[in-house]
């Protein structure tokens, strides 16, 4: 009965030691992760990794230390930059993100910069799908339907993507349709108005590819029709995009007169 009950104090006391190492591990972690995000807005990038790496391995649980790692990666990354260490860094990135993604699917930050580092290294294909996925995630967030509609262009006017006209006019018209949503989260954003401009011209561009293909003349009439209706709606949002272009200098010239003035 005494050894019974001596084993119990025992385990008890194991059990509590257990505890108490890992709410040690626990604190340490968060103090690694402070740290790694003070060296991170310092732009101590090394020196932040490092510290969410710790703070991981630490503690796995602690999300927020995945997540900085992830955007610690990118910070580093050198867009479109072609040597073999910045392609690991973004496979790193990636990966990262991928993590917290498995393991949250609702991580809207996370698919935004999936997204990032992939249309910045290339895979525009992948870029897409993560934007879109971050639209869903974040509906009310302008900027991601409008990175939809930037790819979209990207993929569309790359001459060497190998997509039927069909393909490419799919894409246009979705493009212009993630556009017309950004537009109307943020009437203000001026290069949604540019890639509005640019989408259409990359559809009259397609209308004109037809008229020069087709020898039926009244078929190529109502393609170039069609072709300068899209080309004047073009001008139309690149006009817009000077006149907003023009209001934001003037505010940010009112904005610098009057903190001079402070």
């Amino acid at each position: 009965m005494i050894k019974k009950i001596l084993s119990s104090s025992a385990l008890v006391i194991l059990a509590l030691s257990l505890s108490s190492c890992q709410m040690i591990q626990k604190l340490q972690a968060r103090d690694q992760l402070n740290k790694g995000v003070q060296s991170f807005k310092a732009t101590k990038f090394d020196a932040a990794i490092d510290h969410f790496k710790k703070a991981i391995e630490l503690d796995p649980e602690l999300k927020d230390a995945e997540l900085y790692l992830a955007t610690g990666y990118a910070q580093q990354f050198l867009p479109h930059s072609p040597t073999e260490e910045n392609q690991k860094i973004a496979d790193l990135a990636v990966q990262t993100f991928q993590k917290v993604l498995d393991r949250n699917p609702s991580e809207k930050t996370a698919a935004a910069g999936l997204g990032k580092i992939y249309r910045q290294s290339g895979r525009y294909d992948r870029a897409r799908d993560a934007y879109m996925k971050q639209a869903q995630l974040d509906p009310d967030n302008y900027d991601a339907y409008f990175q939809v509609g930037v790819v979209d262009w990207i993929i569309a006017h790359n001459a060497n993507s190998g997509l039927s006209t069909d393909d490419r006019s799919k894409l246009i018209q979705e493009g212009l349709q993630y556009l017309d949503r950004s537009m109307a989260l943020n009437s203000e954003h001026e290069d949604t108005l540019w890639y509005q401009n640019l989408l259409l011209r990359e559809k009259s561009g397609i209308l004109k590819e037809n008229a020069r293909a087709t020898t039926d003349q009244n078929e190529k009439n109502a393609l170039l029709a069609e072709a300068s209706e899209l080309d004047a709606r073009a001008d139309d949002w690149s006009n817009r995009a000077l006149e907003l272009r023009k209001k934001n200098v003037g505010k940010a010239v009112v904005g610098g007169a009057a903190e001079n003035e402070k």
